[in-house]
């Protein structure tokens, strides 16, 4: 008895075509969407101001996370 190969499965994203107006542009995906000016009404978040200004003086992130992350993993072994 011969094994029958199963048709291939795409790994990526299916975007669903049909909600797209004929003819019109390719929708956005989920991280585009979020990353629209239009998403907050042209309004900027206060933090993300300051952060703006923070990156403009040269400030480097300060966060812990790679340490924290290390230090989670080793507690959970």
């Amino acid at each position: 008895m011969k094994h029958q190969r199963r048709p291939h499965k795409p790994t990526h994203v299916q975007v669903d075509r049909a909600r797209r107006p004929p003819g019109g542009p390719e929708p956005a995906l989920p991280h585009e969407r979020d990353e629209m000016g239009s998403m907050t009404d042209g309004v900027s978040s206060p933090k993300m101001e300051q952060a703006a200004r923070d990156m403009r003086r040269g400030l480097v992130d300060t966060s812990r996370a790679p340490e924290a992350d290390a230090a989670y993993r080793k507690i959970k072994r």
